[in-house]
């Protein structure tokens, strides 16, 4: 009996690893097709003619990317109540909204977009490691801290050029930070599900996700207040929070 369920036991880890893998390899797959994007796109390595292609898909594509994204989701909660396989919706949507994502940063902010999109897939990697080593809670934590992270570099750098772009981009940070609460309250009250499925562990520590949220409201908030010279210091508040909750889950591993 030991032994079968030492057995059982390595095989379901290994599963796990080869999982993780995979999505390791499919970060790396997007980071590759970033810098073929930057010798096509904004090397020009190839002429001008190619570069007015793709900035046309992109102009198109910011937009329609959106309205794609959006019909994915549904499909993927229709699908999850309908107790369907979501591997297909999800493929399909994750793909649309990386896509959706490279043009908006690719055809508004062009060499600066770049950047950006350069550090997002190490990003996603470590995201992927969280996802699989650590308890699920923190990782939409680590998401959420992430994501105002990046939100204040841009305060930082861009605040003083482009104020109302900044500003846009900090409004729909703080609905989606709501959005993110709410969801959280909805998902505790179920036990850790949404419908059929299941999403966190009835255990899990909603009130470190909760903090998280407030903390990362407060600092954008102060952002938009104090200027781009208090975002560069306000993005470690969160960065030295991001490292607290993980010592505090390595911690809760031992």
């Amino acid at each position: 009996m030991d032994k079968g369920k030492r057995e059982r036991r390595r095989s379901d880890e290994d599963a796990v690893f080869n999982r993780m893998l995979i999505w390791l390899a499919i970060a790396l797959a997007v980071e590759l097709l970033i810098f073929l994007l930057r010798r096509l796109y904004v090397d020009m390595a190839f002429g001008v003619d190619l570069v007015l292609v793709l900035n046309g898909f992109f102009s198109v594509f910011s937009f329609l990317g959106l309205a794609l994204t959006a019909a994915g989701v549904v499909w993927l909660a229709v699908s999850a109540r309908q107790g369907r396989l979501l591997t297909l919706p999800a493929a399909v949507t994750g793909a649309v909204a990386v896509l959706w994502v490279i043009s908006v940063l690719l055809y508004y902010f062009f060499d600066t977009g770049l950047q950006v999109l350069l550090y997002l897939p190490p990003a996603a990697a470590v995201l992927i490691l969280i996802w699989f080593l650590y308890q699920r809670i923190f990782f939409f934590s680590a998401l959420v801290t992430g994501c105002g992270a990046a939100a204040l570099w841009l305060c930082r750098l861009y605040y003083d050029g482009h104020p109302a772009r900044v500003r846009i981009i900090f409004a729909v940070g703080f609905v989606l930070l709501g959005l993110a609460m709410l969801a959280a309250v909805k998902v505790k009250s179920a036990g850790g599900k949404i419908g059929p499925v299941r999403v966190l562990p009835s255990d899990s520590l909603y009130p470190v996700f909760y903090l998280t949220c407030a903390v990362t409201a407060v600092t954008m908030a102060l952002a938009l207040l104090l200027g781009a010279a208090a975002a560069f210091y306000l993005m470690f508040v969160l960065i030295g929070w991001l490292f607290v909750q993980a010592v505090y889950f390595t911690v809760k591993l031992m």
